[in-house]
């Protein structure tokens, strides 16, 4: 089994980031668990309607009207953001969505990148304050 912070010990900086929404620590638990499921499936159809539910999900929280532009994250960047807000490590990350280490490590760069931040933590929380993350 995999070792990653579980949503409870994670919930504390969640709830700090999104105040106003006590729902959200359900939605981002549903969407951890949906991709995890994603790649435990063989079958190719339902495992992408799954990865499509999650995305579904984390853009149910889109920015606000009037919130500056967003930042444009490929579903995979996406997925990687989503494993590390969980607490998961790079490699923990790649064994739950199937990548290698370093390939988890490439997706989070560049999310970085483009997001402006200089850390996960920052990553996490500046993807979720531009409504990327739930």
């Amino acid at each position: 089994m995999l070792t990653c912070m579980d949503e409870q010990d994670a919930g504390t900086t969640r709830t700090a980031v999104l105040p106003s929404h006590p729902g959200w620590e359900e939605v981002r638990a549903v969407r951890a668990e949906l991709l995890e499921l994603a790649e435990r499936v063989a079958d190719d159809e339902v495992r992408d309607r799954l990865r499509a539910a999650s995305r579904r999900l984390a853009a149910a929280g889109a920015t606000p009207p009037g919130r500056a532009h967003r930042p444009r994250l490929s579903p995979r960047e996406l997925d990687v953001l989503a494993q590390v807000a969980l607490g998961c490590t790079n490699a923990e990350a790649a064994a739950r969505l199937g990548l290698l280490p370093e390939t988890v490590k490439s997706y989070l760069r560049s999310a970085m990148r483009k997001l402006d931040s200089h850390t996960r933590t920052a990553a996490v929380t500046t993807a979720r304050h531009q409504g990327l993350l739930p």
